[in-house]
């Protein structure tokens, strides 16, 4: 693990103060906690440009996202703009939006 000095703003500074009490945790913890949220979300948000732009399937986007099938599935049902389908019993399509 590496040490690189960074600069902040205020907002993140605060941000940082607010994780160190919530959470009970060094300044350290606190920044990697912080980094590791931004970057899953950084993440997430690549898959979902990726899908809605169809050039990933959902199986790729998931995997780009970081997450298990079926836990980005019910995620990405909440987003707009991304088409979704669903089979009933009788394997009939069901278009959603």
């Amino acid at each position: 693990m590496t040490a690189d000095g960074v600069r902040l703003s205020k907002e993140l500074e605060r941000a940082i103060d607010d994780v160190k009490k919530e959470e009970s945790v060094d300044k350290s913890t606190a920044v990697r906690m912080l980094m590791d949220t931004g970057y899953k979300k950084s993440k997430l948000r690549k898959a979902i440009v990726q899908l809605r732009a169809e050039k990933v399937t959902l199986w790729e986007a998931a995997r780009i996202a970081g997450m298990p099938l079926w836990e980005f599935v019910a995620l990405i049902k909440k987003e707009e703009g991304i088409e979704w389908a669903e089979f009933n019993q009788g394997d009939e399509l069901l278009r959603k939006r």
